[in-house]
């Protein structure tokens, strides 16, 4: 026995550092993480529940890759037929995925986050198109800033882009964005540093289900004003926006907080926008009076908001 692992031990060793076999392991290691994912569908103004495929695999409400595959050549729904078996859409010009926070461990991103990113991977591989993925996210007033060994900053966009790329996106089919620091940025910064300047027209907005219905206003709400301030056309944008599933995520109360921290704060936010009629009005509004991005209110920046601290472990 002792010569046999001898003689197999160099060969296996070497197999373990070949390149392809570092590809199939990460292939494997993927799908096994693969996306717990897509529960919700959202196209423009109206809004599908997407049941899962009956021979999908399901873990902490996710859903295997595989039906998101299928379902990408599934027909578009007739006046008849549930709203829940309308397809993927597979000519996407971007899909803009939200950050959500950074932790010190592992992939250095929350499982919330993690599966977002593996949505936004399984949504790319469908498309016909050369569609990027765009990271959003500086970083979150609610903590410090992760930093490397250096000091330097680690953007959460940043850290979402390193998951992709290990996972086997190019990097030439990633964009990010790190001026925003909450859904409010996030919203604003995608339109105004990417959408506009690309000449994006149908997008895709992947989220977190507890974060979907505030991420959805603001895309909304932002869009139309870009829509009808600079191009003059009411249906410029469209979007599918997708809810990632937050099953096994964070306990009951927790996410209960979340959810009326969320409610509220699309609450304010709804207030504010009644009075905007162009995006100058929107432009004047973030950085003369949001606290992450007015001067007038930066010494507030590092200030705990946060006091609760089940709402917080949701960041």
């Amino acid at each position: 026995v002792g010569t046999i692992i001898r003689c197999i031990a160099p060969m296996y060793l070497a197999r373990l550092h070949h390149p392809s076999y570092r590809c199939v392991q990460a292939l494997h290691q993927g799908l096994r993480r693969s996306t717990h994912v897509i529960k919700r569908l959202s196209f423009g103004q109206q809004q599908y529940s997407v049941p899962a495929a009956p021979n999908c695999v399901h873990r902490h409400g996710s859903t295997d890759i595989a039906w998101l595959q299928s379902l990408a050549n599934v027909p578009s729904p007739s006046n008849g037929e549930a709203a829940g078996q309308t397809s993927v859409p597979t000519d996407l010009d971007a899909i803009i995925m939200l950050a959500g926070g950074q932790t010190t461990e592992g992939s250095g991103l929350p499982t919330w986050v993690e599966r977002r990113l593996d949505a936004c991977l399984d949504l790319q591989r469908v498309q016909k198109t050369n569609c990027p993925i765009v990271c959003l996210g500086g970083g979150t007033p609610h903590k410090p800033p992760i930093l490397t060994p250096r000091g330097y900053v680690v953007h959460e966009s940043t850290a979402c882009a390193d998951y992709l790329i290990a996972r086997g996106a190019s990097p030439s089919r990633l964009l990010k964005e790190v001026s925003s620091y909450d859904t409010v940025g996030n919203a604003y910064f995608a339109l105004t540093i990417h959408v506009i300047p690309g000449g994006w027209r149908r997008l895709g907005v992947i989220t977190s289900d507890f974060h979907m219905p505030r991420t959805r206003t603001l895309f909304q709400d932002m869009s139309s004003l870009v829509a009808q301030d600079l191009f003059r056309e009411r249906d410029r944008f469209s979007f599918c926006f997708i809810g990632v599933s937050d099953e096994g995520l964070f306990e009951g109360e927790v996410l209960a907080a979340r959810h009326a921290k969320e409610a509220a704060a699309t609450a304010a936010w709804r207030h504010n926008f009644s009075s905007m009629t162009g995006l100058a009005d929107l432009h004047h509004w973030l950085h003369q009076t949001h606290q992450c991005y007015a001067v007038s209110r930066q010494h507030e920046f590092d200030v705990v908001t946060i006091r609760d601290p089940r709402l917080l472990a949701s960041y």
